[in-house]
Order: C-alpha cells, then sequence, then structure tokens
C-alpha cells in the first residue's frame, strides 16, 4: 500500500507544480528562481523525453501505458512477494511521475516542463522527470547491490548455477577463474 501512496504524492506534487506554473507563466516566459543554478522557464512538450516522437503521440501514449501497467505490476510483486522497500520506493517514484505526465499528454496534449538548470545547457524538465529519475537511480542501486531478485535469481543461485557442470561434465572454466578472484 505504502508505494501507491508514495506514487500518489509524486503524482499530485507534479501536477500542482505544473498547474501553478501555467496559471502563472506564459509559455517561453523564465525567470532566475536560484542565482546561478535554477530558472523556471516555461515550455511545453509534445512528446517524449527531448521532444522525440513528437509527431507520434498516440504510439507513445500506447508504449506509456504498458511501462505504467508493468510498474504497477512490479510494485505488486515487490509487495507480496519480496518485500523490499527501497525497491518498493525505486518503483513507486517512477510510477508516480510516469502517471504525472501521462496525465497532462491525456488532457492537455503535451506535457509542461519548467525547471532549467542555469549552469549548463540542458533539457528542462519538470517534477515528474525528477522523481522517474531519482526513481531510476534507485532501482539501478537494488539490482546491481545483488539484495533484490529479478525474475527469481539471485546472487547466490546464480553461483550455484554456474558451479554445475556442462553438459560434457566438465567445470565452466571461467566461473572457477572468477571465483577464485573473489576470494
Amino acid at each position: 500500500m505504502l508505494p501507491f501512496i508514495i506514487a500518489a504524492i509524486v503524482m499530485l506534487l507534479d501536477q500542482i507544480s505544473k498547474y501553478m506554473i501555467s496559471q502563472n507563466m506564459q509559455v517561453g516566459e523564465t525567470f532566475n528562481f536560484v542565482p546561478h543554478i535554477l530558472n523556471i522557464t516555461y515550455i511545453t512538450n509534445p512528446g517524449a523525453s527531448f521532444g522525440i516522437l513528437k509527431d507520434h503521440r498516440w504510439i507513445f501514449m500506447i508504449l506509456s501505458v504498458l511501462a505504467l501497467a508493468l510498474m504497477a505490476a512490479a510494485i505488486v510483486y515487490f509487495t507480496k512477494k519480496q518485500n523490499h522497500r527501497l525497491m518498493q520506493i525505486a518503483i513507486a517514484l517512477m510510477f508516480g511521475g510516469g502517471i504525472g505526465n501521462m496525465i497532462d499528454r491525456f488532457f492537455r496534449g503535451e506535457v509542461v516542463d519548467f525547471f532549467e538548470f542555469a549552469f549548463v545547457k540542458f533539457a528542462i524538465f519538470n517534477v515528474a522527470d525528477s522523481f522517474i529519475c531519482i526513481g531510476s537511480v534507485l532501482f539501478c542501486v537494488c539490482v546491481f547491490s545483488g539484495r533484490y531478485t529479478l525474475f527469481g535469481i539471485t546472487k547466490s543461485n546464480k553461483m550455484e548455477i554456474d558451479e554445475n557442470p556442462d553438459e560434457t561434465g566438465e567445470a565452466n572454466e571461467a566461473n572457477e577463474t572468477d571465483k577464485s578472484e573473489e576470494i
């Protein structure tokens, strides 16, 4: 339940911030928010990240719906099967951000973006994009830490699989070399 609450909070923060920007600024308007660090620049993006797929809105929306469905299923999986809080939070952040941007695409036909780094030329982004990036980093940390399993494979049972002899009855030499380096 907690991951879905987190996702709802992310979605609400995103939608409130976009509403405030769209009601108080004109498209293209900008102001310095944090001197030399962050500007608020109101733009709209009809496509995906960096404006890709702008002329293929429905294809992108279908792919987004599929990705959101997979994330919802992953949240349920990690909640019921494995109960890994950090993985649940990571996916919830991405899920909430994805829903926030999907709401824009569905009701506005484009996504409202407004955060712009003043110190580097980079894409203008929004609250949802920020949470998607944070969730993605946490997801990678979870996966590469080896504490969380994907598709039932863990470091320990992968080692057991690797230790078993191949069809010829000989152990895999590459695996033996890897194990000696780990010691």
